[in-house]
């Protein structure tokens, strides 16, 4: 029943400010063409989708007398049609057309109307604080220029994004400005919208008042959307009272006079508004029929940004008759138009539903992942697809800010040029200069940039040489001072056996075992052996234990099976070394108690992430530092491997992230 009272609202709600008035007076260029213009605003008034032919034709027009005014007018027009329909991203790149067009002929009054209504479209999916702010800056612009007309929509931009009571004061001084003024059509809507605001507030007498003299308005100027819309809103109002058969005998009325004059938008809403009704009264034969109907209508006159809607109610219905086969059924079919209207509530709509159902069904732990979908799904909406269309739209009204100061910065220029020669000689000369400087500053650092890497380079080329030499160092001391002198010791005791002591059999085998093992170790000090006989995971295990047990640090290790990862065995010796170098860190010099060795299989590639509980790393000495030798052969060791990684030092110890593509 609450989904179903919530569609309703929204239908009835939403159409409230969608009507213009003519922009296009006082406008000398397009005088020739007021009688097919006015014929394009009787269109917009009830069959938004017939205006397309009337629009070619004049548009035909235009680009042959090359009106760019009239040009700019038609794109208003042609965004405004689609708008109506549904199709914002249509209706927002034709009032781009117009807002081009505009600030190259440099008319102000089209200019501001562009911008206005694209404001309306895209200001219905962001932020409210941004859009009025939009709003408020095309309000300065028209009050500066004494565009009377465009001040009032502004306004009426203004009090619908607004908060608080900036929406509402903002209200009252357009519906002042329109009576004074005496653009009664105006003075209409806006009592209309301050209808709707009253009901919201449960001002049941002021709202009644509001909407009597809206159409007393709207019947004068004959304006019969104004006058459906303010029927429509006589629903809500009955529906505030408690007078359900009140409100749907004027949806019907509704209904009935839309679709007489194949107004199909208002006549598809009415249905579904009336199916809400009854839906919200139990009668789900009745509802499922009208809503059936308006899916009917809706697709024969191609309205599909409402179809999406249209089976979500269904499902509602279904879902209260408990029929859970068919509103899996609508739900597949809302999935398949949600293309057609980019409306988070459609998604937050089909989350509730399946949230609904499952827990009808018993199904607890489905019924709990839905709730939990749905309010992931609008802290989404909340905390990043907002902000990023916050950001958008900010982006794209500085553009156009920019764009009219360089048209203006233009026009001064030229101004300027017309003063004198010798001032736009100096000024060349200036930038001349400026330029040189540029370039030399740039050639400048360049080459410190480049001498400071091969500086950097050699250096580290320079350190790598010197441990490699200490490295060959260590080996021959183990070779010298350990195999060289078990040697030494085996042959004395051979020379003994020789002269015929007694008892040094087993005194041999222990040697000869002890000289082995010591070959072993260097042996592996080169190359660890177990790389092919256990695979890089258990080898990573095997070396971190021994960590543990010989430098008392805790280890905590979480490695996926890396034995399905193909890789090369170079590959898996640069790996085992870059962990190896890292360990060893750890133990000369962070001071740890703890260590930890995550390796995790992301498909295409494989992530590493190592990290302490130590002193950390001077990460901004590292460059300089030869006992940084370790780290930077890991970035080298990186190079081989195709993979980045990023060394870090958190609040408290060491962490590096290393990612490597998978070699499949």
């Amino acid at each position: 029943m609450g989904f179903s009272k919530l569609l309703l609202t929204l239908f009835i709600v939403g159409v409230s400010h969608y009507s213009w008035g003519q922009f296009y007076k006082g406008v000398p260029e397009v005088n020739l063409y007021l009688s097919k213009l006015a014929k394009l605003d009787i269109h917009l008034q009830t069959s938004p989708d017939n205006l397309h032919d009337l629009y070619d034709d004049l548009y035909s027009r235009a680009r042959k007398k090359e009106n760019r005014t009239l040009e700019a007018v038609l794109n208003i027009y042609k965004g405004t049609g689609y708008y109506y329909s549904g199709q914002s991203d249509s209706a927002v790149v034709y009032f781009n057309k117009s807002i081009d067009i505009a600030l190259e002929i440099k008319n102000k009054k089209l200019l501001s109307t562009a911008r206005i209504r694209k404001i309306f479209v895209i200001g219905e999916s962001t932020n409210n604080k941004v859009a009025y702010r939009m709003m408020k800056d095309e309000y300065d612009a028209a009050k500066s220029n004494g565009d009377t007309l465009n001040m009032i929509y502004s306004m009426n931009g203004m009090n619908l994004f607004g908060e608080d009571d900036s929406g509402f004061d903002a209200n009252i001084r357009a519906i002042q400005l329109a009576l004074n003024s005496g653009n009664e059509y105006e003075y209409g809507f806006l009592l209309n919208n301050l209808g709707v605001t009253k009901l919201e507030l449960d001002d049941l007498p002021g709202a009644l008042a509001d909407f009597k003299k809206a159409m007393e308005i709207a019947k004068r100027v004959e304006n019969l959307r104004l006058e459906l819309t303010v029927m429509e809103n006589y629903a809500y109002y009955y529906l505030k009272l408690d007078s359900s058969e009140l409100a749907k005998n004027k949806l019907y009325e509704v209904y009935n006079r839309a679709a007489s004059i194949k107004h199909n938008q208002v006549a598809v809403t009415a249905m579904i508004n009336l199916g809400s009704l009854y839906h919200s009264e139990g009668e789900l034969q009745k509802s499922d029929s009208l809503t059936e109907a308006s899916l009917k209508l809706s697709k024969e006159t191609k309205m599909y940004h409402m179809v999406s809607m249209i089976y979500l109610n269904k499902a509602s219905i279904y879902l209260a008759g408990k029929k859970y086969n068919k509103v899996n059924e609508n739900l597949d079919s809302v999935e398949i138009y949600q293309k057609y209207t980019p409306n988070n509530q459609v998604q937050m709509g089909i989350y509730e539903i399946q949230y609904q159902m499952s827990k009808k069904r018993g199904d607890f732990e489905n019924a709990l992942n839905y709730y939990a979908e749905l309010k992931d799904f609008q802290d989404s909406i909340n905390k990043n697809d907002r902000l990023q269309m916050i950001s958008e739209l900010q982006l794209k009204f500085d553009l156009e800010k920019k764009e009219k100061e360089r048209v203006q910065q233009k026009i001064g220029f030229e101004k300027k040029l017309a003063r004198g020669e010798s001032k736009t000689a100096s000024l060349r000369e200036k930038i001349g200069i400026g330029v040189i400087v540029l370039i030399l500053l740039l050639a400048g650092f360049v080459i410190y940039y480049f001498r400071a890497k091969h500086n950097r380079e050699r250096e580290f080329s320079s350190a790598l040489v010197n441990k490699l030499e200490e490295e060959r160092g260590r080996i021959a001391r183990d070779l010298h001072d350990g195999l060289g002198q078990s040697l030494i010791i085996l042959k004395n005791k051979f020379n003994k056996i020789e002269s015929g002591a007694e008892g040094l059999s087993e005194e041999l085998n222990v040697n000869f075992a002890d000289t082995i093992e010591e070959v072993r170790s260097i042996s592996r000090s080169l190359i660890p052996p177990e790389l092919r006989r256990l695979g890089l995971k258990k080898s990573l295990n095997k070396m971190l234990k021994d960590v543990e047990f010989s430098a008392g640090i805790v280890v905590s290790i979480e490695i996926d099976d890396l034995d399905t990862i193909q890789l090369e065995q170079p590959s898996e010796i640069r790996i085992y070394r870059i962990i190896q170098e890292l360990t060893n860190n750890t133990i000369k010099h962070s001071e740890a108690t703890s260590l930890k060795l995550e390796v995790t299989d992301m498909g295409s590639w494989f992530l590493i992430v190592y990290r302490d509980n130590g002193k950390g790393l001077a990460l901004d000495k590292m460059n300089a530092s030869v006992d940084s030798v370790g780290l930077r052969s890991i970035q080298q060791r990186m190079s081989f491997l195709n993979g980045t990684v990023r060394f870090e030092r958190p609040q408290k110890g060491f962490k590096a992230t290393i990612k490597i593509k998978n070699q499949k």
